[in-house]
């Protein structure tokens, strides 16, 4: 197989038509860095082709009708690191032939490896190799993706640690329900050279599979609703809000709950937790290791630990999961009980610090933020006016990132987000009297803005606003109540005087500046009542929570991130990478081997116990302070 770099594609393709097999993130990388140099002539898809779908502006179409389509051997570029030798059995298969009539995309080396990715390879074994335990019954599970990422050293830390510990083998699964076939070759070497055995094997036998096929035509014909779905129950756990937040995360959502990509979904989310169910229950799980613990790892997690395992999230957190994980927001529940463990002078300071702060950020400072979020809330305030210029209520519902974990509180509305979003559709109908806005998250990706769109041409009563408008403009231009299911604006609007509705749980639950009806029909009955709604106004809470969220909690409780790492590029994911114009790669692995030395090995090793204690023992009631203040 040949693979290719940006300046090959370039070489060998350049004012040739092409056509690229995968539209996702990989296919719009490669669009977005060859476009100006090589013809596209469609995405090449075997799931969303059809309809009209189109990529990048580019058509998607299915194999097939490339076949019937092709003419002067157009050659294809294979562009999906996660699908790469499945794609590739499938064009060897309909008679094409590796690189004459198919090419493979490879511009960060994760299936062929460069000089650094065997460097770190031989570098991991050299340190892990005294570790290295023959294989036995107990298993310790961790999760597997084929890319480049610094995640390899807190696995090696973490999983070897458990290994010890319980006296088991290390065996990686491939994330997202991805299959063993396409697992990299390159990275399972690094992942073998810090003592994983090998890859589970996901695929379901012929017993298994009529196992699936029976759960999915018993559950496929009583699910109508969201609330329908929210309630999914397999081998007597719930899984319902798992599959919507996977299905949310990943697809561009249906309104059709009924349709061929809901029901193809379930169908595929049911051999996932088929697997995973006989797995787990005919094996020796010792422990599990999750990256994030959330979305389609949740399959894994709520299985693991009703079986009794001790499961953690340790890439973008380090916390020991539970069912209906969601990463340590719900010790917002109780910052006001927290407020009240702070001293009058500590008090008397978070509330003027807070006080100066939010003043600050209404002005445009947001220091207070990540810089990832930072980049892309540099509002714009318009010269020309978004909002209706009459009396009526202005109402500016604000969605959240579906690119991101739906569920991070119980949601009223069926714990999905386009369960609230349609309801409020709906509503927008029956009230003539409303001006309803639609503003985009302006963090939001390709795929939450094709959502938006699609939202917007389905309910007309509600305007599209520019991603980019400032909150402050649309205070000026009349903005009355904005909309959130648990967002931040519960917090950044009210500050400006927009009354804030929530849609569940959320950060500010616990104080009382913004509205948190409880039911469907308490919701509703607040939207159809704005008029004589009372606002609230009770700016002390707010500087009450404000100074607990962004200057005495302590949300890094374990600081993974220094514990790691010296390098702060190193533990960054892809979309953090972005700020400073860099993309994952092995570069990263360059970066460690410079900073790596046995002493801090040793001193870390030595304090692996302690750090799963602290997984163990995080309790969400518990006020852990910050060390030091933010000034």
């Amino acid at each position: 197989m040949k693979f290719l770099n940006c300046k090959e594609c370039e070489e060998l393709f350049a004012g040739r038509e092409v056509y690229v097999f995968g539209a996702g993130v990989d296919g719009e990388s490669l669009y977005r860095k060859l476009s100006d140099t090589v013809t596209i002539g469609a995405f090449i898809d075997n799931k969303r082709f059809g309809q009209g779908n189109y990529f990048c502006g580019k058509e998607i179409i299915s194999l097939d009708q490339f076949k019937s389509i092709r003419t002067n051997s157009q050659p294809v570029i294979i562009a999906s690191y996660r699908y790469m030798n499945e794609l590739c059995r499938q064009m060897v298969e309909e008679g094409f032939v590796p690189d004459q009539d198919f090419f493979i995309w490879d511009d960060m080396c994760i299936h062929h490896a460069d000089e650094i990715a065997n460097r770190y390879i031989d570098f991991m074994s050299e340190i892990w190799r005294e570790k290295k335990r023959e294989n036995t019954e107990k298993m310790i599970l961790v999760p597997f993706d084929s890319r480049h990422d610094q995640n390899s050293v807190q696995y090696a830390y973490c999983a070897n640690y458990l290994a010890e510990k319980y006296n088991a083998s290390i065996y990686g699964f491939c994330r997202y329900g991805a299959s063993a076939e396409n697992a990299s070759k390159v990275v399972l070497d690094i992942y073998k050279s810090f003592n994983v055995a090998g890859v589970v094997d996901s695929s379901l036998n012929e017993e298994l599979q009529k196992e699936s096929d029976t759960i999915f035509d018993e559950l496929w014909k009583n699910l109508y609703t969201w609330a329908d779905w929210n309630h999914i129950t397999i081998f007597g756990i719930c899984f319902g809000t798992t599959i919507i937040s996977d299905f949310l995360r990943e697809e561009v959502p249906d309104y059709n709950l009924r349709s061929e990509r809901m029901r193809a979904f379930l169908k595929k989310s049911i051999d996932t937790i088929v697997f995973w169910h006989h797995f787990i229950l005919e094996h020796d799980i010792a422990a599990v290791l999750l990256a994030d613990a959330v979305c389609w790892e949740g399959y894994i997690r709520d299985i693991a630990i009703t079986k009794g395992i001790p499961t953690y999230a340790v890439e973008y957190t380090m916390q020991k999961a539970y069912p209906k994980f969601h990463n340590r927001h719900e010790a917002s529940l109780h910052f006001k009980e927290m407020w009240n463990q702070l001293s009058p002078k500590e008090q008397e300071y978070g509330r003027n610090w807070a006080k100066d702060h939010i003043e600050r950020r209404n002005s445009g400072n947001l220091e207070d933020i990540s810089e990832f979020v930072a980049k892309h809330l540099k509002y714009k305030n318009k010269s020309k006016r978004v909002l209706d210029d009459d009396d009526k209520i202005k109402i500016i519902i604000c969605p959240h990132i579906f690119e991101e974990n739906s569920y991070q509180f119980e949601q009223i509305f069926d714990n999905s987000y386009m369960s609230w979003l349609c309801h409020l559709g709906e509503l927008s109908e029956q009230t003539p009297n409303y001006h309803w806005y639609l503003k985009p998250h302006p963090c939001g990706r390709r795929r939450d803005f094709i959502i938006m769109e699609s939202f917007s041409k389905r309910y007309p009563q509600i305007k599209m606003l520019p991603s980019d408008i400032s909150a402050v403009q649309l205070k000026k231009e009349g903005a009355d109540f904005a909309l959130t299911v648990c967002g931040t604006i519960g917090h950044e609007y009210p500050a400006l005087g927009i009354q804030v509705i929530n849609a569940g749980q959320n950060p500010h639950s616990a104080f009382d500046f913004t509205w948190n009806p409880k039911t469907k029909a308490e919701y509703d009955d607040l939207i159809m009542n704005l008029d004589n709604l009372k606002p609230k106004e009770n700016m002390e809470e707010l500087y009450q929570f404000y100074c607990m969220h962004y200057l005495f909690y302590d949300w890094e409780y374990i600081p993974y991130k220094t514990m790691f790492y010296q390098n702060p590029l190193l533990p960054m994911c892809k979309e953090e990478l972005s700020i400073y114009g860099k993309e994952l790669g092995t570069w990263k692995y360059e970066e460690y081997m410079k900073e790596w030395t046995p002493q801090n090995h040793e001193k870390l090793w030595g304090e692996m116990e302690h750090l799963f204690q602290k997984m163990d023992e995080w309790n969400p009631n518990v006020f852990y302070r910050r060390s030091e203040s933010k000034e």
